[in-house]
């Protein structure tokens, strides 16, 4: 049954994320200790000597910040919300001109390199996932398939940095900096125009080179092929190329629609780094200016921007999404609690509760027994001899079936064999590399050696005679921390929210779900360099904690959907029905099936992590208080590594390390799904049964065609 009122309730979610955002904004300038309000305070006192009273330095704070220190909480935030809506954002501390004037005119700059960006990247996705869902299984697929994996593991900053070496300082095709040729009189004429497209020509290629994907289009493809009407449409003998593209392209088009204009949101958070990467002044240069120079109006107005027009994007998606696909329809979802204080305190009970669980087992035990049949009470009783089943055989098939025949599967998986392996090796530097690794000082070599150049340093020393290895070697601890930190918390909250509110229902998922999707639609790298700036991490511990913020809304949304078709599943029922406690039902029927997606989801985040620490770093957002890959690429590029090719080495080492663990997660997370299939987990438990493996016998293999 289509869902009622579902285009009101999603313009209504839409009014309420941008709510949202400018309610953030105005705690943070108001609540937060430190905040713009204390630091434009602090300023004006510095720079009057301390000769201003009270009153004026709190009417000073009004007119940047537009809320007055003096009135209470209500009054101020009324004011502000007024201020805003109204396009009033106050006055920029750095710039020293109202905030609109300088966010306002660069928004369509922004704007005009993402969506060129998105636009490029979407046709080499459908070229490049139709070509391989075409070849599917000969060497064009598999040769094609890791060369996407490989490119989307590389970051779009370290595509930015190649590109910028070789077209912008390498030659003179492409200007490595700015936004047009100032000398031209700007305007609509060829000549401002070829310029403008010139200098936005590099931005745009790091975003698409790295928007390759491809292979979520390729899965969408290869299942339509396989589709009733495709090969109705064979026997018709209706021309190959209208199959492929009217039947097979167009619905397999539709599923990623609304994750394409999701993109944006991507592509604006990304803009903040490649927009100072190539001086590109563009909304996200002026939000990192701004946040270098602690000028919080204005990056409080950036976010709200941000968030304003990602909004905007997948509002449109959203709406015509039913236009463009009619099967489209939104239905409404029985919860199976009565009410949500029931169905949360029946929850929170059986899961700190064991002795629920053991009440509900020995019930169903009983309900067992009534039902079978009555028989000799000596018939029951037999002796087991302790040599038929002993401690020690029990020992071997649990470390048989938990340890080396997960490992076999793995092993028999190209993708998670050599995934795998990177990671082992990784590991093993992050762990024992500083035990075994001379730690680098001043001075151990000649500066700037070259790589291979002196065997004992194989990947060369940067400008005062440090050896890079030894660096990168030691910087990848911190980065092991922050990534697995970062999965941790993503991992948990998406756990919380994605299925515990897609199995409860009711009003605990209404909630859980929208505070999901206003973190999904505010742009996340700007809420993490917002947060970074004011609180200022140190640890890699809590830098992995804030960097998860941008990670998990996504992933609960993604077990939410699969948690609604697990819990009605017969067996679901069935447990349901039996009284077996939510925490039984959670752990063995629905959290074993989630398993796949939960690995993928923390490479994922594990991936994402390890982009996002690196990019703030390199930009400078995140204080140097360890040594670690974005460090190195600042330091290095500070140093003038993009200036010459004797000196691009230096740059080029730890661009290797970060490409070559984001491609060991990719390829890892991928070759995992294999682990949760019982058929083949029996085929490679070397303690199955006999019996058990003739039952599998007349089965065909379970082996995924892209490995």
């Amino acid at each position: 049954m289509p869902e009622k009122n579902y285009y009101l309730r999603r313009m209504t979610q839409s009014v309420i994320t941008v709510w949202a955002a400018i309610t953030f904004s105005f705690v943070v300038i108001r609540l937060i200790p430190g905040g713009p309000a204390d630091y434009i305070a602090s300023q004006i006192r510095q720079r009057s000597g301390g000769q201003v009273s009270y009153a004026q330095l709190n009417r000073m704070v009004e007119l940047y910040t537009n809320v007055n220190p003096d009135e209470p909480m209500w009054k101020a935030y009324i004011d502000y919300m007024t201020s805003i809506l109204q396009g009033d954002f106050g006055r920029s501390i750095f710039y020293a001109e109202p905030v609109w004037d300088v966010l306002g005119p660069a928004i369509p700059w922004t704007m005009f390199i993402s969506l060129f960006s998105l636009v490029i990247g979407t046709m080499m996705v459908f070229l490049i996932g139709g070509f391989l869902a075409v070849h599917e299984g000969d060497k064009w697929d598999v040769a094609g398939s890791y060369f996407v994996i490989f490119t989307d593991s590389v970051p779009y900053y370290i595509v930015a940095l190649i590109l910028l070496f070789v077209f912008g300082f390498g030659t003179d095709f492409f200007p490595s900096g700015g936004r047009y040729n100032h000398d031209l009189t700007p305007g609509f004429n060829a000549a401002f125009m070829a310029s403008v497209l010139r200098h936005a020509a590099l931005p745009i290629m790091s975003f698409a080179v790295t928007a390759w994907g491809g292979l979520e289009f390729r899965a969408h493809c290869t299942r339509i092929i396989g589709e009733d009407y495709v090969d109705v449409a064979e026997l018709r003998g209706l021309p190959k190329s209208r199959i492929q593209l009217r039947y097979i392209g167009w619905n397999s088009t539709l599923p990623m629609y609304t994750g394409l204009m999701a993109g944006l949101a991507t592509i604006f958070g990304g803009s903040i780094i490649m927009e100072q990467i190539f001086r590109y002044r563009g909304m996200g240069f002026y939000f990192y200016e701004a946040t270098m120079s602690r000028d919080y109006v204005t990056v409080m107005a950036a976010v709200i921007l941000f968030t304003v027009v990602t909004v905007l994007g997948l509002l449109i998606a959203d709406l015509t999404y039913g236009f463009i696909d009619p099967r489209a329809g939104h239905t409404d979802r029985r919860s199976y609690s009565r009410s949500f204080r029931e169905s949360l305190r029946q929850f929170v009970r059986n899961l700190r509760s064991d002795d629920d669980a053991r009440t509900g087992d020995a019930a169903i035990e009983n309900r067992l027994d009534r039902n079978r049949p009555r028989t000799d009470d000596s018939a029951l009783n037999f002796e087991v001899s302790d040599t038929e089943y002993s401690w020690k055989q029990h020992t071997r098939e649990r470390f048989d079936k938990s340890v080396l025949t997960p490992f076999r599967i793995l092993w028999t998986s190209p993708r998670a064999r050599v995934g795998g392996i990177i990671l082992a090796i990784f590991a093993f530097l992050g762990i024992f590399g500083p035990y075994v690794v001379p730690e680098p000082r001043p001075m151990q070599a000649e500066p700037i050696l070259g790589m291979w150049e002196n065997m004992r340093y194989p990947l060369g020393t940067d400008d005062i005679g440090r050896d890079l290895l030894a660096m990168n070697i030691y910087a990848t601890r911190p980065m092991l921390i922050m990534m697995g930190t970062g999965a941790l918390v993503t991992l948990g909250l998406a756990i919380l929210l994605g299925v515990g509110g897609g199995y409860l229902g009711g009003l605990f998922d209404k909630i859980a779900m929208t505070v999901t999707d206003i973190m999904m639609n505010i742009p996340g790298l700007a809420l993490v360099i917002v947060l970074a700036v004011i609180i200022e991490p140190k640890s890699p511990v809590f830098v992995g904690a804030i960097l998860a913020i941008d990670n998990w809304p996504r992933l609960a949304r993604q077990l939410r959907s699969q948690v609604l078709t697990i819990r009605g599943e017969s067996h679901v029922e069935a447990s349901r029905v039996l009284g077996i406690p939510t925490r039984s039902i959670l752990s063995k029927n629905i959290m074993s099936r989630l398993m796949p997606l939960l690995m993928m989801g923390s490479a994922g985040a594990m991936r994402n992590v390890l982009m996002e620490s690196v990019g703030l770093y390199f930009i400078g957002v995140l204080p140097f208080t360890n040594q670690n890959w974005g460090v190195i690429l600042n330091v290095a590029r500070n140093g003038g590594a993009l200036a010459g090719a004797d000196r691009f080495h230096w740059i080029l080492a730890p661009m290797l390390f970060i490409a070559t663990m984001t491609y060991g997660l990719q390829l890892f997370a991928q070759g995992t799904d294999r682990l949760f299939n019982p058929r083949l987990r029996a085929r490679h438990a070397k303690t199955v049964s006999s019996e058990e493996l003739e039952s599998d016998e007349g089965a065909p293999p379970a082996t995924p065609a892209d490995d």
